[in-house]
């Protein structure tokens, strides 16, 4: 299995997300379940970094929970996680 690692700009992405779901619900069970689905896919990324749909000559994009995206390069030895983000933001604003 390959290593994994995040950029600081992929884990900000991340934790902002994850903090936003448990103040916009009031309740953490939402942000668990991305935080749950963000795991499994970053394990199935680790197994098969060709997973990921193209998005550019270096760059996989996998969703989570349909509404997020993980954007991530991948060598012989490692995962690098790039972005992670909300679908419904204008890319634009990424």
């Amino acid at each position: 299995m390959r290593k994994i690692e995040w950029t600081n700009r992929a884990r900000k992405e991340f934790d902002n997300t994850f903090n936003f779901w448990i103040n916009h619900n009031k309740s953490d069970s939402y942000s668990e379940r991305l935080l749950d689905e963000t795991l499994k896919k970053i394990n199935l990324i680790a197994e098969n970094p060709l997973v990921g749909e193209i998005v550019s000559s270096n760059s996989r994009r996998v969703l989570v929970l349909e509404n997020f995206s993980i954007v991530y390069r991948a060598n012989k030895n490692s995962v690098k996680i790039n972005a992670f983000f909300d679908n419904r933001r204008n890319p634009n604003s990424l």
